[in-house]
């Protein structure tokens, strides 16, 4: 199957060309800067490398004809009408460049609160379900692996003693999913009828309260248990530091993670289950396999995937 990747730089996309490549699929990514993708990407050379902005409708290069399905992973999670925007016309440009294929269906993610879903969020959603292929769409909450703003943000606030946490996160109920399973269902997904023009919740076996969490990521990683410090409320300089200690391209995975953290963040139906199978992994097991992968050494060496 020939599959075209819009957001290949992303923290999903990024990893999810691994397991394309794995499954026997002929991956095509369409990236800003070939250069630097081809310099960076341990896989660039076993995939097929388009250019273009998606921004500038002119600057893409044309897509092969026999494109089969389309994964796409472009960052909308903005607030501002003129990134709303821009969302939009990036969206609008996909659908246009991907028309002239024999594309059958365009996978993307989504939010799976409604409370914090974006009308960005939403209008990109809208666009893509307006075009010639089925949309698919992944509602996620939090994302657990190697480098995901989650276990990243773990790592800034058991970093220093005390532990500083927000009152409002630490009951704060939530339905994590390893990286792996999220690579999973949008593999498996792939031009499997039962998910056109649907959306799917999806997430882990289990729903844990942050402190839960907080506490699991401290047993994996502490030597010694740090005091903890519960705020009122999120300080601007707590959400400032939490976002500036992240990488650029965690940036609206952080913005996000941040907002969900105000609302409980779990699974309406389980449907996915009916049409998907996925033994997906406990936020012990993700965050623990992706310690132990870390400090092996094999970052970005390693599969992300579980075999089945």
């Amino acid at each position: 199957m020939k599959v075209l990747l819009a957001g290949a730089n992303s923290y999903i996309g990024t990893h999810l060309i691994h397991i394309l490549l794995e499954k026997g699929h002929h991956v095509v990514c369409l990236v800003r800067d070939k250069n630097h993708f081809l310099n960076n990407h341990p896989h660039a050379y076993a995939v097929t490398v388009l250019g273009g902005d998606l921004l500038r409708r002119q600057s893409i290069d044309p897509l092969p004809e026999d494109i089969d399905a389309a994964c796409y992973l472009i960052n909308t999670y903005t607030q501002t009408s003129e990134f709303s925007a821009l969302a939009a016309l990036s969206a609008q440009n996909f659908m246009e460049v991907i028309a002239p294929t024999n594309c059958r269906q365009v996978i993307t993610l989504s939010d799976i609160n409604d409370k914090t879903s974006s009308d960005s969020r939403l209008n990109v959603e809208y666009i893509l379900r307006n075009g010639k292929p089925a949309l698919t769409v992944l509602n996620t909450s939090m994302i657990v692996g190697i480098g995901s703003a989650a276990l990243e943000m773990f790592n800034i606030l058991i970093s220093k003693t005390p532990l500083v946490v927000p009152r409002s996160w630490i009951k704060t109920r939530i339905q994590p999913i390893a990286t792996s399973d999220v690579l999973q269902y949008i593999e498996k997904s792939l031009l499997n009828e039962h998910t056109f023009n649907r959306r799917f919740d999806i997430g882990g076996p289990e729903i844990l309260t942050f402190k839960q969490m907080m506490l699991i990521h401290v047993a994996i990683h502490a030597t010694t248990k740090p005091d903890i410090v519960i705020l009122p409320f999120l300080t601007s300089h707590l959400s400032s530091n939490l976002r500036n200690s992240l990488t650029p391209l965690s940036y609206p995975e952080s913005r996000r993670l941040i907002e969900n953290l105000k609302h409980d963040c779990i699974c309406r139906d389980n449907s996915i289950r009916d049409v998907i199978t996925v033994p997906c992994l406990t936020f012990k097991q993700a965050a623990k396999s992706s310690y132990e992968t870390a400090h092996a050494g094999n970052l970005g060496k390693a599969p992300l995937v579980k075999s089945n």
